[in-house]
């Protein structure tokens, strides 16, 4: 009998009953706050107390302010990658198949699958003791950011959209915002969910016409949006009514997140100044301090209109910049933070300077929230220092 010329074929067939995880409603989990940020003196007994604002709608008689009408799935292990150094050719010589070279570090990258490692014995340094933490992902932390950077100008609302609304001005948008810092205040929230906020508020706004009598609704269900995105516990929606003195009813809450959604299509996981800040932080080396004062400048710039024109990347790198000049720090642009942001320091430096006017008037606006916020101990008092 004639044996098989080839080899035999070996074939394993597993299978597995796959364990689902329970849903856990978390929004039920947390008892409901019931303090309002806009009580009056009736309401002095509620838990949280009252934050000054006047009863009756932070938003009620912005006509009259002085200037202003004019489910999770299973992660697959990772394949090994082969090496990039392709089998002989007929000719003898290796191919190596759309490899990029990266020109600041030693490293490659190939088309097909990046070589998530860090590059350069710098970048292992700075994320050096994260190294062994599993979440945070630090060999993926430089590809993470490079996509970021490709992205984020797919989620930037135009910087002049207000000229389409002819009911709204960029003072009342400024109102707007300083109260959702303090409502964020209120309520302990992410630093990533105040941020997530306005960024959702004004693209949605820039695709959509709307009412003066609506933008604080916008408003709160922008936070509302944002919070389910960000929180482990967010704020639930009769928090929100509450603490629009009940000028919205849930059901227009809950209608507003529906037509915010589908306006934006759904598109909630962007990059904002938030994740910057954190990362440029760390490449900075900044101490508690030193990031408390980063952050407050970059907050200050939430209620700007004029600021809109620069992405979230190059506003965090310009805080950058202005913090380690008004802390004395040299050198104020390190060859770490040229690498990360890919930005020298000259074409930051006029974002610096317009926050360095922001920061000068902060004692002198009248819209105090950032300033109150982060003049607190717990921030180290940086609203309150002088440079």
């Amino acid at each position: 009998m004639a044996k098989a010329g080839s080899d035999v074929l070996l074939a394993h067939a597993m299978s597995g009953a796959s364990g689902g995880v329970p849903f856990i409603n978390v929004m039920q989990a947390q008892p409901p706050l019931r303090s309002s940020i806009l009580g009056g003196s009736d309401l002095s007994g509620a838990p949280g107390g009252n934050l000054g604002v006047s009863r009756g709608g932070v938003l009620g008689d912005i006509t009259n302010w002085p200037g202003a009408i004019q489910g999770s799935k299973a992660v697959a292990k990772p394949v090994k990658q082969p090496s990039p150094i392709a089998a002989p050719t007929e000719t003898g010589v290796t191919q190596l198949s759309a490899m990029a070279v990266d020109t600041h570090c030693q490293g490659v990258a190939m088309s097909d699958a990046v070589m998530l490692t860090p590059r350069c014995l710098q970048d292992a340094e700075i994320d050096v003791d994260d190294a062994g933490d599993p979440q945070h992902c630090a060999e993926y932390t430089r590809d993470i950011y490079g996509m970021m950077r490709r992205e984020e100008s797919s989620f930037l609302p135009r910087p002049d959209y207000l000229e389409g609304l002819p009911d709204i001005n960029a003072k009342m948008r400024a109102i707007l915002i300083d109260w959702l810092v303090e409502v964020h205040m209120k309520y302990k929230l992410k630093t990533e969910t105040l941020f997530l906020s306005v960024n959702l508020i004004d693209r949605f706004l820039a695709k959509r016409s709307i009412t003066r009598k609506k933008l604080q609704l916008v408003g709160v269900t922008g936070m509302l949006i944002a919070a389910k995105f960000e929180e482990i516990y967010p704020p639930e929606v009769r928090d929100f009514v509450y603490i629009t003195d009940k000028a919205y009813t849930k059901e227009e809450i809950l209608s507003m997140e529906t037509s915010m959604l589908t306006t934006l299509e759904f598109g909630i996981n962007c990059p904002t100044v938030a994740h910057f800040f954190e990362r440029y932080a760390r490449i900075n080396r900044c101490n508690e301090a030193h990031r408390h004062l980063l952050q407050y400048v970059l907050e200050l710039t939430l209620p700007d209109f004029k600021m809109l024109r620069y992405s979230p990347s190059h506003l965090a790198a310009a805080a950058t910049l202005l913090s380690n000049k008004l802390l004395k720090q040299h050198p104020a642009w390190t060859p770490e933070m040229i690498r990360h942001t890919q930005q020298s320091e000259a074409m930051v430096k006029g974002c610096a300077k317009e926050m360095c006017g922001l920061l000068d008037a902060a004692e002198r606006s009248p819209l105090q929230a950032v300033r109150k916020k982060f003049s607190q101990p717990k921030l180290h008092g940086v609203g309150k220092m002088t440079f």
